[in-house]
C-alpha cells in the first residue's frame, strides 16, 4: 500500500488581523524547515497573509482556525481548517479576472495574488462542519537541460531491483533523451523531484541493470487512488532482451503490489515495449502536436484481483456511455442518477488547472460546483484557445455527485465523455475531452 512520508506541524489561533505575522512567519519558517527554497517559502507565505487577512475582514466575530503545515518530499501542503460554511473561491479561477474599480475587486485582489502564489489548491469538508483549504508550493529542481546523457549499453545478461537515488536520477535523464515527451510523465523533466518522490514514497521503482552495471531499463509506478497503481513505462534501452527486459519490470512492480488492495493497474503512456497482450484497452484519447497533427494515445487496464463492485454517481446525459463501458468491461457498478430538482447551488464554480506546456495539454479538474459552472468551463476554453492549448481534457470523480454537476456544461462546451478510469480516484474518474473529434 502507498507508504508517502509526511511531517506535520500545527498552529492554532483565530482570525485576528493583529495575530497575521504569526501566521505568516509559522507558513515561512516552517516551509523552510521543510525545504523549500527562500524564495518558494515566501510566496507560500504571502499567500497565507492574503488568506488570512481576508478571512478576518470577511469575518464580523473572530473564529477558531488551525493552520497545518504538511512536508510532501517534493512539495509542502499549507492546510486552512475553516469552522466556515463557505469560502468565495471564484478568483482562484486561472481564467478569473478582477475589477479595481469596485468594492468587490478591491475584496477580491488579495485572493487572486494568493492563488497565483501556490502550483495548486485543494478544498474538502471537514467534520463535523466546516472546510479544509489547502495551498501546495512544489520545490523548484532542474531541468535535465545541459546534462551530460550517457549512451545506453546493449547488454548480454540483466538484473532487476530497486534502485538508489542516483541510479533513479541517472535513469530518469537516459529516458528523458531516449523517449518522445508524449510517453513520459512530466515529472520526469525534473530529476530530482523524481528523487524526492521516490524517498517519500510517491513513486516507487524498479531498473534493469546489464552485466558491467549499466542501466538498460525501467518502470516507475505510484498510487492513483485507493485500489488503483499507475505505472510508466517499462522504458527499454538495450534492444538485445527488450521483450525479456519489459516482462521483468513490469513483473518486479506487479510483484510490488501484489499483497495489497490493488484492484486495477493503469498506463496511460504506453511505451512500444508495453506487452499490450497482458491488458485490456480502456480506450484512447487524442493529443493534438503543434503542427495540428492528431497521436491518439490509448490507456491500458489489468484487473489485478476481484473487483467487488461500487456505486457512481452519473449524469443521464452520459448513461449510454457509460453503462456500455462497464459492460465491456466487466466492471460491476451501481448507477445512481444525479438529476437538477431545484435545490439551492453555490454562486461560484472553481476549476483546478493541470498544463503541460511542452505538449500544449491541460486537465482540468473540479474543486467545487455552482451556478456559474458552465460559463466557467467556457471561460476556461477561451483563455486555453488564446494560449494555443489544443489538448484540453476534464477528469471527474464518479464518487460525488457535485462533480458529476459539470456534465451539462462539458458537453454543451464541445466535451465528450472518452474513457473510464477504474478506482483512480474516490471512485472511477471519467475523462471527458475537449474537440470535434468523436467520442
Amino acid at each position: 500500500m502507498d507508504a508517502k512520508k509526511t511531517e506535520t506541524i500545527s498552529l492554532k489561533l483565530f482570525s485576528d488581523i493583529s495575530l497575521l505575522p504569526l501566521a505568516t512567519s509559522f507558513v515561512e519558517n516552517g516551509s523552510k524547515v521543510f525545504g523549500l527554497s527562500s524564495k518558494d517559502s515566501l510566496s507560500l507565505a504571502l499567500a497565507t497573509e492574503e488568506i488570512f487577512a481576508y478571512l478576518c475582514r470577511v469575518t464580523h466575530v473572530p473564529f477558531n482556525l488551525e493552520i497545518l503545515a504538511q512536508k510532501g518530499g517534493y512539495y509542502v501542503k499549507v492546510d486552512f481548517l475553516l469552522p466556515i460554511e463557505d469560502f468565495n473561491m471564484r478568483i482562484f479561477n486561472i481564467a478569473s479576472s478582477i475589477s479595481l474599480e469596485d468594492e468587490q475587486g478591491l475584496e477580491e485582489l488579495g485572493l487572486f495574488i494568493a492563488s497565483r502564489k501556490v502550483d495548486r489548491f485543494q478544498l474538502s469538508e471537514l467534520s463535523p462542519g466546516g472546510i479544509i483549504l489547502s495551498l501546495i508550493k512544489e520545490k523548484s529542481y532542474p531541468e535535465t537541460d545541459n546534462l551530460r546523457i550517457p549512451e545506453p549499453e546493449e547488454a548480454e545478461s540483466y538484473s532487476i531491483k530497486r534502485p538508489s537515488p542516483e541510479e533513479l536520477k541517472l535513469f530518469v535523464v537516459i529516458t528523458d533523451s531516449n523517449y518522445p515527451k508524449l510517453l513520459i510523465p512530466k515529472s520526469f523533466r525534473y530529476p530530482g523531484k523524481v528523487v524526492d518522490m521516490f524517498l517519500s514514497g510517491h513513486y516507487d521503482a524498479a531498473l534493469a541493470y546489464g552485466e558491467t552495471g549499466s542501466i538498460v531499463g525501467g518502470i516507475v509506478w505510484q498510487w492513483s487512488g485507493p485500489k488503483t497503481v499507475e505505472f510508466f513505462g517499462p522504458y527499454v534501452f538495450s534492444k538485445s532482451f527488450s521483450k525479456d527486459i519489459s516482462r521483468d519490470l513490469l513483473d518486479s512492480c506487479i510483484s510490488s503490489i501484489a499483497k495489497s488492495p490493488v484492484v486495477a493497474l493503469i498506463n496511460r503512456l504506453p511505451t512500444d515495449e508495453l506487452p499490450k497482450e497482458q491488458f485490456e484497452l480502456l480506450g484512447a484519447l487524442d493529443i493534438v502536436k503543434d503542427d495540428n497533427s492528431i497521436v491518439s494515445l490509448p490507456t491500458y487496464f489489468r484487473q489485478m484481483q476481484e473487483d467487488t463492485g461500487s456505486y457512481v454517481w452519473i449524469d443521464p446525459a452520459i448513461e449510454k456511455f457509460l453503462r456500455s463501458e462497464y459492460g465491456r468491461l466487466v466492471l460491476p457498478r451501481e448507477i445512481r442518477i444525479v438529476r437538477d430538482l431545484g435545490e439551492e447551488k453555490e454562486r461560484y464554480s472553481v476549476l483546478s488547472t493541470d498544463f503541460d506546456r511542452s505538449l500544449n495539454m491541460v486537465i482540468l479538474r473540479p474543486i467545487r460546483s455552482g451556478k456559474d459552472s458552465m460559463d466557467n468551463i467556457r471561460n476556461h476554453i477561451n483563455l486555453f484557445q488564446r494560449e494555443s492549448i489544443r489538448s484540453v481534457f476534464f477528469e471527474m470523480d464518479l464518487a460525488h455527485p457535485w462533480q458529476v454537476s459539470f456534465t451539462e456544461g462539458l458537453l454543451k462546451s464541445n466535451f465528450s465523455p472518452k474513457l473510464i478510469l477504474p478506482y483512480a480516484g474516490d471512485s472511477d474518474i471519467l475523462v471527458f475531452q475537449w474537440g470535434n473529434r468523436g467520442s
